[in-house]
């Protein structure tokens, strides 16, 4: 008789939109298989803005953890996910977890699956800004996640190599691309109302994005941010209109409204749906942003970022001219923004399109390593005993 399959439990457990975005093409990958079952874990970390991306990938979570209280700070989100993750591992018993990038709910993730002895993959592993405080809390998150993780998933050969130079095993690292554009392409390929374009003077200035909503950036530095955005739209009133998405961070609205409204070219909006963000980017000149998505995003599509940080973890598009680092100083973002508009040979060389983070195919990629690994797992180590059920 045939031998009987046997089928692997894959946990996905994240919190955030941007997760929700590279989570979904190995979810889709991993489900094409007959041989995983996926369990998708929503923390509930980003409640706000997670939902229209769930929606958007056809993502139906089967847990929701609601982990997010006013004013939370990290040490009690941290216990709070570790008490409540530790409920769903023991209960689902999966062979493998599977986190994405370096949030909270991803390192206390990464850390109840190990308390319990289950193996980690960890996606977009080895980026490195290597300042432990920008970005904060992420890259310390991420370098948690690293440590605990059996399979690291790096974007790119840069990140492959800051691995190993830490001491990682060869064995475990696999360059992958980055899921990002695998989500891309694929939106990209759907069509949507483009409404939140048709207010926008496209056809007569050029559209410049802003993001900002980093905690490191959150006090003086969005002041500063804000106060560059306000000699900008007055340099080129007549040239320019800028689209400033406002996060609802109460560190974030009321100080971006109370610079920023009532300037003729200037737009503030609710916080867009992802399909929106790519359209409001690809119809932009340039994009400010502190996001980290971004950054990888936008060399895609061949818009010049500017990086309101003053290091960056996604090394790459920097080296390739990309993106560049402007921080959260007044005078840096108006100077590269006025070189931007005034040179056009600066700007060519920037808006070039350039594909960093793989071809699109990293989800299927990360998908068929982890179903190899899993095959791998069941013969060459000991299987996780769990308690038989009550």
């Amino acid at each position: 008789m045939p031998e009987r399959m046997t089928k692997k439990k894959y946990l996905l457990i994240f919190g955030t939109r941007p997760e929700a975005i590279k989570m979904a093409p190995i979810k889709s990958a991993l489900e094409e298989d007959p041989r995983a079952d996926c369990v998708v874990c929503v923390t509930g970390q980003h409640e706000e803005l997670l939902d229209s991306a769930l929606a958007l990938f056809g993502i139906r979570p089967h847990y929701r953890l609601h982990v997010m209280s006013h004013a939370q700070e990290l040490c009690g989100l941290t216990a709070l996910l570790l008490s409540e993750l530790e409920k769903v591992i023991t209960a689902e018993r999966p062979d493998w977890v599977i986190v994405q990038g370096d949030t909270t709910s991803a390192m206390a993730a990464s850390l109840a699956a190990f308390y319990l002895r289950v193996p980690v993959a960890h996606v977009e592993a080895g980026l490195r800004s290597y300042n432990k405080l920008h970005p904060f809390p992420e890259e310390m998150n991420r370098k948690v996640i690293d440590l605990i993780a059996d399979l690291h998933f790096a974007p790119t050969a840069l990140d492959k190599q800051d691995l190993i130079r830490e001491g990682f095993r060869h064995s475990s690292i696999h360059v992958s691309g980055n899921t990002c554009i695998d989500a891309l392409r694929y939106v990209s390929s759907l069509p949507f109302s483009t409404d939140v374009l048709k207010t926008l003077p496209l056809t007569s200035k050029r559209i410049i994005l802003v993001t900002a909503h980093r905690r490191e950036n959150h006090g003086e530095p969005l002041e500063r941010i804000c106060r560059a955005i306000r000699i900008i739209a007055s340099r080129y009133r007549d040239s320019v209109h800028l689209v400033f998405p406002v996060h609802p961070n109460p560190n974030v609205a009321p100080p971006v409204h109370r610079w920023l409204s009532g300037i003729t070219n200037v737009t503030l909006i609710r916080p867009l749906a992802y399909q929106e963000l790519i359209a409001m980017a690809n119809a932009s000149f340039l994009v400010i942003t502190d996001s980290g998505g971004l950054q990888e995003e936008l060399p895609w599509l061949g818009k010049p970022v500017l990086v309101l940080r003053y290091v960056t973890e996604r090394r790459a598009a920097v080296l390739s001219g990309a993106a560049r680092l402007v921080g959260a100083e007044t005078e840096p973002i108006v100077a590269a923004v006025t070189e931007l508009m005034e040179n056009p040979d600066i700007y060519r060389q920037m808006a070039k399109r350039r594909h960093l983070y793989g071809n699109g195919r990293a989800g299927r990629r990360i998908a068929k390593i982890l179903l190899e690994a899993a095959v791998e797992q069941s013969s060459n180590t000991v299987p996780v005993q769990w308690p038989e059920a009550a």
